[in-house]
C-alpha cells in the first residue's frame, strides 16, 4: 500500500511502511544510536603501547670502544678495573713460587776432561777443574721402576735411588805407599757396580776445589743415571784420579747437597782443617733433600777416643761414621 504525500506542488506516492517507522520508539532509536557509537569507538582505539624496557641504572663514564669489521667491542671502566685486578692476582701468584736457589753460580774455569782424555796414560791432575758453585742437580730418581737399592762403602750402607760420593784426592791420601788412595778407588768401583740403570750417581774428588765427573761436554755437568756407559766412563775417570793439594771439605760437600741427593759418601784422611761448627750447621741447612751423609774417616792406629767432626757429621745427617786404619790396608 502507498499513502499519498504532497512536496511541493506534488503529490509523491510514498510505502505504507515509511509510516510505521515513523512510529519505531524513540528508546531504540536511542539504543541503536549507542551501540553504533560503541562499535565505532572500539575500531578507533588502538591498543596501548608497551612502555620503555626498565633497564638498571648504569654509573657514568669512560668507556673505550674498539671496532673491527666484524663487531664492535666497548670496555667500561669496570672492565678495566677488572682485568688490572685479575692481572694482579697473576702477578701474585707467580711472585709467591719459591725462586729457585741461586745462592751459588755455576763457574767452570777449566773443561772437564773427555771420554778420550779420561782413558789416555797422562793422568788429570792438569786438567781436573774446580766446580764450586755446582748446583746442577737430576731428573729426580724417586719411585724409578725397579726401586731402591742398596750400596756400602767400608762397611757404611746407604739405601736410595741418587748416589754422590765425595773423596779426598789430597796428598796425604799418597801415603803409606798409596794405599789409602787405591783403598778408595777399589770400594767405589764396587759401590758403583751395585747401582743398576734406573738409578743415580755422581763422583766428586776434592782437595781445595772438587772436580767432578763430566763426561758429556755438550751438556752441563748433573747427576747421571748408572748407564753401563756412564758407569765404565766413571771407572776410567776414578782409576786415573792422582792425589795431589790441601783440603777443603765445605764446598765439595755443599756441591753434592745441590743435587739433592739420597745418600752421600764422604770419605777423607784429614784430621785438619776439621769442620767448624758454623760449618756443619751450614752442611745440615744444605742437606735438603735429608740425604743420608755417611762418613768414612781414614786414620792411622786406633781411633781416636770422643767424637770428633765426622762422627758429627754423620750423626746429624742420619748417617754412619766408619773408621779406617790405613797402616792395616793391603
Amino acid at each position: 500500500m502507498f499513502a499519498q504525500a504532497v512536496v511541493g506542488d506534488q503529490h509523491v506516492a510514498i510505502p505504507s511502511d515509511y509510516r510505521v517507522a515513523r512510529r519505531v520508539p524513540a528508546w531504540l532509536m536511542s539504543v541503536a544510536l549507542h551501540t553504533c557509537l560503541l562499535v565505532l569507538a572500539a575500531l578507533l582505539i588502538r591498543s596501548p603501547t608497551k612502555g620503555p624496557a626498565v633497564e638498571p641504572n648504569r654509573t657514568a663514564g669512560i668507556a673505550l670502544v674498539q671496532r673491527s669489521q666484524t663487531e664492535t667491542t666497548y670496555f667500561t671502566e669496570e672492565d678495566m678495573a677488572a682485568e688490572s685486578l685479575a692481572s694482579a692476582t697473576s702477578v701474585t701468584d707467580s711472585s709467591s713460587q719459591p725462586s729457585p736457589n741461586t745462592e751459588i753460580t755455576v763457574e767452570f774455569a777449566v773443561q772437564l776432561p773427555s771420554s778420550e782424555e779420561l782413558s789416555s796414560s797422562t793422568g788429570l791432575g792438569q786438567v781436573l777443574p774446580g766446580a764450586i758453585g755446582f748446583t746442577t742437580g737430576g731428573e729426580g730418581a724417586r719411585g724409578l721402576t725397579g726401586g731402591q737399592t742398596r750400596t756400602q762403602v767400608f762397611g757404611a750402607e746407604g739405601t736410595g735411588n741418587k748416589f754422590i760420593y765425595v773423596f779426598d784426592r789430597s796428598a796425604s791420601m799418597e801415603g803409606f805407599q798409596g794405599r789409602p788412595m787405591a783403598a778408595a778407588k777399589s770400594q767405589l768401583t764396587a759401590s758403583l757396580n751395585d747401582l743398576e740403570s734406573v738409578h743415580q750417581f755422581q763422583i766428586v774428588f776434592y782437595n781445595e776445589e772438587p772436580a767432578v765427573f763430566h763426561p758429556d761436554r755438550s751438556r752441563p755437568p748433573s747427576i747421571l743415571f748408572a748407564s753401563d756407559e756412564n758407569k765404565t766412563l766413571a771407572k776410567s775417570f776414578v782409576e786415573h784420579m792422582t792425589a795431589l793439594g790441601g783440603t777443603r771439605h765445605v764446598e765439595a760437600l755443599v756441591l753434592a747437597l745441590g743435587m739433592s741427593p739420597d745418600v752421600v759418601f764422604f770419605l777423607t784422611d784429614a784430621a785438619e782443617p776439621q769442620l767448624t761448627p758454623a760449618e756443619l750447621s751450614t752442611i745440615r741447612r744444605r742437606n735438603r733433600s735429608e740425604a743420608t751423609i755417611n762418613a768414612i774417616e781414614f786414620g792411622s792406629g786406633p781411633r781416636p777416643r770422643g767424637e770428633n767432626f765426622l762422627m758429627r757429621l754423620a750423626r746429624e745427617n742420619h748417617g754412619k761414621h766408619v773408621y779406617v786404619d790405613v797402616s792395616k790396608l793391603p
